[in-house]
C-alpha cells in the first residue's frame, strides 16, 4: 500500500514539473517576444505547441497572443491573423487572461486584418446582356487575404 502511495506521490510530482515545464517555456518565449527577438520566440513556441493542451486556460490564450504577435514582428501576415484571432475568441471568453494594455494591443493589430477582410474578395460576374454570352470574367481569380 505504501509503495503504491509513493508511486502516485511521483508521479503527481512528475506531472507538476512537466506543467511548470511548459510553463516556463511559454515564460521564455514571451520574454523573447518581449525583448524583440521574434525568431527565438517562435523556436520556443513551435516547440511548444505540441504540449499546448498542458497549458491552462490563461496560459492558452497567451500562447495564442505571444504567437500571434510574433508572426505579426516577422511579417508572417496569415500565421499572425490565425492566431491573434484565436486569441481574440478566447479573450471574449476569460477577460481576464490578458491585462486591459495586452488586450488594446491584441484589438490594436487585429484592427487592419479585420478592415481588409472581404476587400480583397472579387465582385461577383456581370449578369451577360443576351442569352448565351459569356461574362467578361471566365473564372474566379484567387482570393487573397493578409
Amino acid at each position: 500500500m505504501r509503495t503504491g502511495s509513493v508511486l502516485i506521490g511521483m508521479g503527481l510530482l512528475a506531472c507538476v514539473g512537466a506543467c511548470q515545464n511548459y510553463r516556463d517555456q511559454l515564460d521564455r518565449a514571451d520574454a523573447h517576444y518581449r525583448a524583440a527577438r521574434y525568431e527565438a520566440a517562435l523556436t520556443n513556441l513551435e516547440d511548444l505547441e505540441s504540449d499546448f493542451g498542458h497549458l491552462d486556460a490563461n496560459e492558452q490564450v497567451r500562447y495564442r497572443y505571444v504567437r500571434g504577435m510574433t508572426s505579426e514582428r516577422l511579417g508572417q501576415r496569415e500565421e499572425a491573423r490565425h492566431w491573434l484571432i484565436l486569441a481574440r475568441e478566447d479573450v471574449e471568453q476569460r477577460p481576464a487572461a490578458l491585462d486591459e494594455e495586452t488586450r488594446a494591443i491584441l484589438q490594436r493589430t487585429l484592427t487592419p486584418y479585420d478592415q481588409s477582410v472581404g476587400s480583397n474578395v472579387n465582385p461577383p460576374a456581370a449578369t451577360p446582356a443576351t442569352p448565351g454570352a459569356q461574362s467578361a470574367r471566365t473564372r474566379s481569380e484567387p482570393r487573397t487575404t493578409p
